[in-house]
């Protein structure tokens, strides 16, 4: 994946795989140009990508997200796990 020199930095908190309604993450080819839902970045046609499935909705839909987002995204579900365990 190439890297844009100025990629814009995701803003809000970091999403937990845990709870809500997100489906099980897979890696996808992108179909045609799109965008990371949280820092923006463009993915290329052909360019892989970590879907996330929004389910529980009239209609499926994915958020996709880059692999640098995705890795704060298991880092903060690590976290929620880690709280879980102390229950």
């Amino acid at each position: 994946m190439n890297k844009p020199k100025n990629k814009p930095k995701p803003k809000g908190k970091v999403p937990s795989l845990i709870g809500g309604k997100n489906g099980r993450p897979k890696r996808v080819a992108v179909g045609k140009e799109s965008k990371c839902y949280r820092c923006k970045a463009i993915f290329q046609k052909g360019q892989t990508c970590v879907a996330i499935p929004q389910t529980g909705y009239s209609f499926s839909t994915a958020k996709r997200v880059c692999d640098e987002c995705f890795q704060s995204i298991l880092e903060q579900t690590d976290k929620d796990l880690e709280e879980i365990r102390k229950l």
